[in-house]
């Protein structure tokens, strides 16, 4: 005799066809992170779900064949998932490691599908961001789960398109709904939890006035609303149950967000609330007439829930209350651990010319340490590059960490091998390609494009911090300059007529013609015209431009700025002679001592200039001129302070009598 007992809940439709539907509606937001990122995504959601389904099969001892390892398609989904919730910049292990985590310690250690009490994903992701914080958070467009919550704090359509830096799966609120419908279309998810979440996360927004819109699309809440949160195994089976369980998501999202220091709340939310899904259920369980069970039990639910809501918001007035003394760091949404690379939290922001640098000064006030972000364009886009210089001003450090350069030979320029070439070099380096730096071999464009955009940003740097003033004041003359272009060297003759560039004239140059043509033949037009180097560069011939601009440049600081060529005239007796003249900072006031009708010796009374560079002009210029009795060539770096020091020992030489 079969004994059954009863009542039975059957369903046609299997876990197998569900876990199915699931990873069909996972194909946008897949196809949208391919889109949007590349290949790199496409492999990272694949290592994921493989080492999801092999991780199962193995310690259940399933058969390895491709139904064996497929099994009820659960450990497929856990993986997919896990890979459209990581960074599309993270390294290959990182969805393996993960996947492997997920599976074995969140699922299989439980009891297997229908026993864990967290997302599997979303545990494997907070281990991941806890243990693995550089792969997950540093030096890349995904920082923490959401650059656009680093970058911005309004609403953008791009959000919804999704063409910002970020996370795989997480970025296309439109491949994200087309999926959460076809969810919706099959029965397998309702309304309540999504619809709590964003709503909860929404008002909240509302309430402390920040745009709702945005708090809801940037990020991954809606991601996590609509494939995370819903997880049946996880989350509560009650209809108001679901309903408090989302609103709590959204809550906690948004309270993370908003009072850690930390932009993105939604993966630590969620597995707060999965904690909380048995007392939830306890305390919405419907009661039963004449049962007393269902009341006791909804007792236990309400003091559970009740205590834990208290615990999380004194957990939070905590971390209100004790924030860390370093704040994150973003610049043009890249994550910048600053106080790491300058070893130092104490630091100036300037923002010069489009660029934001992050120094450290010394007693004086002068640039020590400084880290900035500079860009060039390569040969498929734009490479954004970081480099750190030491107290030398010399490059300590260059990493790329944006570049959309040609998969296998345009990406090596990533490498540490291209990269450490760099270390040691400063603005005075003349990065001769094949001297200072090798550059890539079937990668030419863009190796070329880092070297001459690495060597324009210490230019610019110096510029900023320093104020070699280009703009004005030339001494008439013809000059020489040089710089090394794509094709090689590029030589210039300037000449200044009435203190202003009359003509640029290129002498010599090996670029390729037809790519270099815009550039040879516009950019010198544009520097006359503006009287000034620094132009804006000829459409799709960066490089060249660049080139013309630094052999400008260089012509120009072989110049020597408010003397004359010959010797000076000494027509004063023996004695101390004091001039002034006015140099970049202020006035400068020298002593000259005249002895036996020559120059003896130049003492600096007074000055105002930049100490950092004006010793370097104090120190080399005076002796020079001393030895030489007349003008030198000006110290480079230094036009400006070189001139002041000229012009003050002309004007001492022309005083009337001695001290």
């Amino acid at each position: 005799m079969k004994v059954r007992t009863g009542p039975f809940l059957r369903d046609s439709v299997t876990v197998k066809e569900v876990m199915i539907d699931v990873l069909i509606a996972l194909i946008p937001t897949t196809i949208a992170g391919i889109l949007l990122y590349g290949q790199h995504t496409l492999m990272v959601v694949f290592l994921s779900t493989l080492s999801a389904m092999l991780t199962e099969a193995l310690l259940t001892r399933a058969p390895l064949t491709l139904k064996g390892i497929f099994g009820d398609g659960s450990a497929a989904v856990t993986g997919a998932l896990l890979g459209l919730i990581l960074p599309h910049t993270t390294a290959f292990w990182v969805p393996i490691v993960g996947s492997i985590f997920a599976i074995a310690v969140v699922k299989l250690a439980f009891g297997g599908l229908g026993y864990n009490i967290f997302n599997p994903a979303l545990a494997a992701r907070a281990l991941l961001l806890l243990a693995f914080t550089s792969e997950m958070i540093y030096l890349t467009d995904a920082v923490t789960g959401a650059t656009p919550l680093w970058a911005t704090d309004r609403f953008s359509w791009v959000l919804v398109w999704g063409n910002v830096d970020g996370i795989i799966g997480e970025t296309s609120v439109i491949a994200i709904l087309i999926g959460a419908a076809y969810l919706f279309y099959k029965g397998h998810i309702n309304w309540r939890i999504p619809v709590s979440c964003l709503g909860s996360a929404f008002l909240l927004a509302v309430v402390w006035g920040l745009d709702p819109w945005y708090t809801i699309t940037a990020g991954g809440l809606m991601f996590a609303a609509f494939f995370m949160a819903t997880d049946m195994v996880t989350s509560p089976v009650t209809p108001m149950g679901e309903l408090i369980f989302g609103a709590g998501c959204g809550l906690l999202t948004f309270m993370i967000r908003q009072y850690t220091p930390f932009p993105e709340g939604v993966t630590f939310a969620i597995l707060i609330m999965n904690a909380l899904v048995p007392a939830i259920d306890s305390l919405t369980i419907p009661p039963v007439f004449g049962v007393g069970e269902s009341y006791r039990t909804r007792v236990q639910g309400v003091v559970v829930l009740t205590g834990a809501v208290v615990l999380l918001f004194v957990a939070l007035g905590i971390v209100e209350h004790n924030e860390p003394s370093v704040r994150p760091v973003i610049s043009d949404g890249h994550y910048l651990p600053i106080h790491e690379l300058l070893a130092s939290s104490d630091y100036d922001v300037v923002d010069a010319d489009g660029t934001r640098y992050y120094v450290v000064r010394d007693e004086e006030g002068n640039p020590l340490q400084a880290t900035f972000i500079a860009e060039r364009n390569g040969f498929k886009g734009p490479v954004r590059f970081l480099i750190v210089l030491d107290a030398e001003h010399k490059i300590k450090d260059v990493t790329i960490v944006k570049q959309e350069e040609s998969a296998g030979f345009g990406e090596l320029i990533t490498r540490r091998s291209f990269l450490d070439q760099f270390a040691g070099l400063d603005k005075d380096s003349p990065f001769a390609v094949g001297d200072d730096v090798q550059i890539i071999s079937g990668a030419t464009v863009s190796s070329r494009a880092v070297i001459s955009g690495v060597d324009r940003a210490l230019d610019s740097f110096d510029q900023t911090f320093f104020g070699v003033d280009q703009a004005t004041g030339y001494v008439d003359g013809t000059y020489k300059g040089q710089s090394n272009s794509f094709g090689g060297p590029l030589e210039v003759e300037v000449v200044v007529q009435g203190g202003k560039i009359a003509s640029v004239t290129i002498l010599k140059h090996s670029d390729t013609p037809g790519f270099s043509d815009p550039a040879i033949n516009g950019i010198p037009d544009r520097i006359v015209a503006e009287n000034n180097p620094a132009v804006d560069v000829a459409s799709g011939a960066t490089v060249s431009s660049e080139a013309i601009m630094a052999a400008v440049r260089s012509a120009l600081e072989s110049q020597t700025a408010g003397a004359s060529a010959s010797g000076y005239t000494i027509t004063v007796g023996d004695g101390t002679y004091q001039g002034k003249a006015q140099g970049f900072g202020g006035t400068l006031v020298l002593d000259v001592v005249v002895s036996g009708g020559k120059i003896s010796e130049i003492v600096v009374v007074e000055s105002n200039e930049t100490p950092f560079i004006a010793n370097a002009a104090f120190n080399e210029l005076i002796p020079a001129l001393i030895e030489a009795q007349g003008p030198v060539d000006a110290v480079s770096g230094a036009t400006v302070t070189s001139g002041a020091i000229h012009d003050a020992v002309q004007d001492a030489l022309n005083e009337k009598g001695g001290q």
